[in-house]
């Protein structure tokens, strides 16, 4: 349950909290580009309810195995109803932080390249960290995330840059000239 919990929250960049008061009926699919099956969750937390859509469809395998542990703790499958990250008797974990400790004390990334203790809600910078690295627009993300772009550009504003170097060097001047060592 832990590794696909990461996962997830990595792979979503939602809030521990939204991560606590999803249900199965909380997740969605629709048809993206290449013939992919984009995962939305419909997530509801500090900022209200809204949709997040997976960064890439292997979120549905880490679904996917929730519902088989849960199918084989109940011997049937779970409501629909049912919160996703539960206990044997279907309430809410409220806290995987003893297990996400020892996950990586045990994997030896205890501390970020700061000093500082990694913790649950470090998944979420995670993802924003590499999702503008990978290029997306700020707004889009901030949306996504339920957060502001100014939020983002206080936390992350370090990691932008490099990631429009395209944005940031191209011209109107559309033709290559050719350089005098080119020969």
């Amino acid at each position: 349950m832990l590794t696909n919990y990461v996962l997830v929250l990595a792979n979503t960049g939602i809030r521990v909290g939204e991560a606590q008061n999803l249900k199965w009926s909380d997740i969605d699919t629709f048809d993206g580009d290449n013939e992919t099956q984009n995962i939305v969750l419909q997530v509801k937390g500090k900022t209200g309810t809204r949709e997040v859509v997976a960064r890439t469809p292997k979120v549905k395998d880490y679904l996917e195995r929730i519902w088989v542990l849960r199918c084989e703790e109940l011997n049937a499958k779970p409501t629909m109803g049912e919160f996703i990250f539960c206990h044997k008797d279907g309430t809410q974990i409220h806290s995987f932080k003893k297990g996400f400790n020892a996950l990586i004390k045990e994997a030896g990334v205890e501390f970020d390249s700061n000093g500082q203790r990694r913790v649950i809600y470090s998944l979420r910078h995670t993802y924003a960290t590499f999702r503008l690295q990978e290029g997306v627009n700020h707004y889009v993300l901030a949306r996504n995330m339920g957060t502001s772009v100014k939020m983002l550009e206080s936390f992350y504003g370090h990691t932008s840059n490099r990631a429009m170097a395209s944005e940031l060097t191209k011209t109107k001047d559309r033709h290559r000239r050719q350089l005098p060592w080119e020969g």
